[in-house]
C-alpha cells in the first residue's frame, strides 16, 4: 500500500515537471514561430478572411513566399506574398508589369516604375484587385519582416 503522502509529493512533482516542460515549449514556440490572423480578401484564394496561419521566424523571405509584415504607413500587420527583392526593377502599366523586362499580367495597376531598395521587398496580394499592398504603401524594409509562412492552421 502506497503512503498518501508520498502519493501527493510524487503528483506534485509530476505537476512542477509539466509546468516547466509547458514553459520551456511555450518559450521554444515564441522564439521560432507565430500565428497571425488573416482578414480582409487580399490573399485569396491562397487564403480566406478569418483563416489562422502559422509562420516561421528567422528566416529571409524569397520571391514567392507569403509573409507576414509590419507597415509602418497603415499601422497594420500584413499577409502578402514577395513579389520583388532588392535590386529588381519594376514597371507597371495597364493590367501588367514588367519585372526585369519579364511580362506579367495583373490586375489595377497605375503607371510607374521603380526599383526595389536594397533591404526592401516588394509585396503584393494574391487578389490585386482588392489588395492594399506595395503598389499603395511602397516597398517593405527587411526588418519589417515578421517571419514566413509555413501553413493555414484553422
Amino acid at each position: 500500500m502506497v503512503n498518501t503522502r508520498t502519493k501527493t509529493k510524487r503528483n506534485a512533482k509530476k505537476i512542477t515537471q509539466a509546468i516547466i516542460i509547458s514553459f520551456f515549449i511555450m518559450v521554444i514556440f515564441q522564439a521560432f514561430l507565430g500565428i497571425a490572423y488573416v482578414t480582409g480578401e487580399s490573399m485569396q484564394p491562397t487564403y480566406e478572411n478569418g483563416d489562422i496561419i502559422l509562420f516561421k521566424k528567422w528566416a529571409a523571405p524569397r520571391k514567392g513566399d507569403i509573409v507576414t509584415a509590419y507597415v509602418d504607413e497603415i499601422d497594420a500587420v500584413v499577409i502578402k506574398r514577395v513579389f520583388a527583392t532588392e535590386g529588381d526593377h519594376l514597371k507597371f502599366a495597364q493590367n501588367a508589369v514588367y519585372i526585369n523586362g519579364k511580362y506579367m499580367e495583373i490586375k489595377n495597376t497605375k503607371e510607374t516604375e521603380l526599383t526595389v531598395p536594397a533591404n526592401h521587398y516588394f509585396l503584393i496580394g494574391d487578389n490585386g484587385a482588392y489588395s492594399q499592398d506595395s503598389r499603395n504603401f511602397g516597398c517593405v524594409g527587411k526588418s519589417s519582416i515578421q517571419g514566413i509562412v509555413i501553413r493555414k492552421i484553422l
